[in-house]
């Protein structure tokens, strides 16, 4: 190689790491700036908490509603709080006569003319009509006048299920029981709520399971179901976290959908099924882990069983995934439906 030829390639390689140098130098600096943001909103957190812990509701309060001086605490707002506890889901059936759903104006008229507050209305799965009423009074009274406006609109309550959530960071060793006298002492309004509301009432907190993490050798998951009340003052009074040893734990919600092991589809268990057996890859007759093309395949040779023989065009042309993919429409229907009989997620437009 000449002189002139060495000069340009040394010219070139110069630049091109300079240009390295200074890709890195922006990396570096975005990622301060994102450090700084992070670093001040746990400031945030960790002042609005520490606010909240400083006037803890104390078991013998005749309420724990609006007895609160700091503005911080969720339980301050009584109108909120008493909202919560009296929620009233409603859902007006499809019509005995035509099966079609009620006439919205119908609906309208009668809502309007007799005063009741509908704070939320939704479809359901089944294309009926879902209420959230603040009271029992509101519902009764909805329910007396559609009697007379829609008499072939039968209404019935959605049965009303608790939120399960994961708490992530837990330690490996430690049993439920220890683990539930842990997060009380931490947490010591979660206690009183307990307490005073009962485990089988709006006090539920009931640790169903703890799993050992996949990328963690030495924390676990736990899995709890709670009441909608104290779901509810996790995620605006705690911002989704709970204080357990030296630190803090992230609240996840999750949704556990039943699905047939043997047959694949929702909403019952491998025990009380009657159904012929489909494998959850492929679909074929024969049990999925017997399979004989999972092992060797790729997702675009899986058939997902339940797309296949549905009603609906666009999931019998999107059929290409598992039985049991997070990302199967009919597994996501599923999910919004167990939504929608959780007070607490009534609140998110993610489920309408």
């Amino acid at each position: 190689m000449c002189n002139s030829c060495c000069t340009e390639y040394e010219l070139k390689k110069t630049i091109t790491h300079d240009k390295r140098v200074e890709v890195i130098d922006k990396k570096l600096d975005n990622f301060k700036a994102e450090f700084r943001n992070e670093l001040s909103e746990l400031k945030k957190f960790l002042g609005s908490t520490v606010k909240l812990n400083d006037s803890p509701i104390t078991p013998t309060d005749t309420s724990l509603i609006g007895n609160q001086s700091n503005s911080s605490n969720p339980w301050h707002n009584p109108t909120k709080t008493n909202s919560l506890f009296n929620k009233k889901v409603l859902v007006v059936k499809k019509s005995d006569n035509s099966g079609e759903p009620i006439d919205s104006s119908i609906l309208r008229k009668t809502c309007v003319e007799n005063g009741i507050q509908v704070s939320k209305s939704f479809s359901t799965t089944k294309d009926e009509i879902g209420l959230v009423l603040n009271s029992e009074t509101a519902a009764k009274t909805l329910v007396d006048k559609l009697k007379v406006s829609a008499p072939s609109h039968k209404v019935q309550d959605l049965p009303s299920r608790t939120p399960t959530i994961n708490v992530v960071g837990v330690p490996n060793d430690i049993e439920k029981d220890e683990l539930k006298e842990e997060i009380f002492l931490q947490n010591p309004t979660l206690r009183q709520l307990n307490s005073k509301f009962g485990e089988q009432g709006e006090g539920k907190f009931t640790i169903l399971a703890i799993t050992k993490l996949k990328n963690n050798d030495e924390l676990s998951r736990a899995t709890i179901s709670v009441s909608n009340t104290i779901r509810d003052f996790i995620a605006s009074g705690c911002n989704d976290r709970i204080y357990l040893g030296n630190g803090t734990c992230k609240v996840y919600d999750t949704f556990h959908v039943k699905r047939c092991f043997k047959c694949q589809i929702f909403g019952h268990i491998r025990e009380k099924c009657d159904k012929t057996v489909s494998c959850g890859f492929c679909s074929g007759s024969h049990e999925t882990r017997s399979c004989p093309i999972k092992s060797t395949s790729n997702l675009t040779d899986s058939c997902c069983s339940n797309c296949k023989i549905s009603d609906n065009d666009d999931h019998v042309n999107n059929c290409k995934h598992p039985a049991y993919s997070i990302d199967c429409p009919i597994f996501k229907a599923e999910q919004a439906k167990l939504k929608k009989s959780i007070p607490f997620y009534l609140k998110f437009d993610c489920i309408k």
